[in-house]
Parts: structure tokens; C-alpha cells; sequence
């Protein structure tokens, strides 16, 4: 019998406003979706989620379904802030999202974000997990 792996659970947030999707960069691994990994202490995804966006962006929202899942190791090599996480499998959830209020304003995580559409988010660049573009393909498929 196989042993359990250990893995973290986080949680992204696809937020539309005005037909528009959120897409954070992030200055390690590029493009990124707000959200994160589930604090000790938390057992409630939504309001988990709530936190880390607002964290990240100062936005409220309100959340949906979750759509999709992903996964990935985080690179043995990091530095700075993420090297606590380096080498670990970390199991995402994507969520369907609403913007509801607030300016957004970056948290020190991201240094820049843009809004982008159906027609757009075949461009990203900066993907470097390739995580973020997955998502937004099975986003953008299953809204029409």
C-alpha cells in the first residue's frame, strides 16, 4: 500500500468585473490569480479566501463555485519570502468570483496586475507555473 503524501491546499480566486478577469504578477513566478495556501486555524474555504484576496488586493467579492483544480511543486531553489514553501506539492482551487467593491491596491506579493478578457488571456506571457493559463481556459469556457 502506497503512503499519503503531504500537500497544502490553496485557493484562487477568478474574479470578474465588467466582463473582465483579475491577473495579478507575481515577481517570482509571473502571472497569478489572488488567493493562497489555507492558514492554520482556518476551516472555512470561502472565508479563507475572502481574506486572501482582500490581503492581496483590497478587493471584497463574493464567491462561487469552484471550477477547477490544479497542482505543482514549488522550485527547491526559491529565495525570500516563498523559500519556506520550497519542494512542496501544493493542490489548488479555483473558484468562479464576483468583484463587488473596493480600490485595488497590491499587497507586496505582486508587482503589477492587469484585467483581461476572453480574447486576451491566450497572451500571457509570464506563466511560469502554467497553472494561471489552464485555469482561465476552462474559465472562459464554461462561462459562455
Amino acid at each position: 500500500m502506497a503512503e499519503d503524501q503531504q500537500f497544502y491546499i490553496g485557493q484562487k480566486a477568478v474574479i470578474e468585473k465588467d466582463g473582465k478577469v483579475l491577473v495579478l504578477n507575481d515577481p517570482v513566478f509571473g502571472a497569478d490569480l489572488p488567493g493562497g495556501k489555507i492558514q492554520v486555524g482556518e476551516t472555512d474555504f470561502v472565508a479563507s479566501l475572502k481574506r486572501e484576496v482582500f490581503e492581496e488586493t483590497g478587493l471584497e467579492i463574493i464567491i462561487g463555485k469552484p471550477f477547477h483544480t490544479g497542482h505543482f511543486i514549488m522550485s527547491s531553489s526559491l529565495k525570500g519570502r516563498q523559500r519556506k514553501n520550497a519542494g512542496k506539492r501544493i493542490f489548488i482551487v479555483y473558484f468562479i468570483a464576483r468583484y463587488v467593491s473596493g480600490r485595488l491596491r497590491l499587497s507586496e506579493e505582486h508587482n503589477g496586475y492587469q484585467w483581461i478578457d476572453k480574447q486576451a488571456y491566450h497572451i500571457l506571457q509570464n506563466d511560469k507555473i502554467g497553472e494561471v493559463t489552464k485555469a482561465l481556459e476552462v474559465y472562459f469556457t464554461i462561462i459562455d
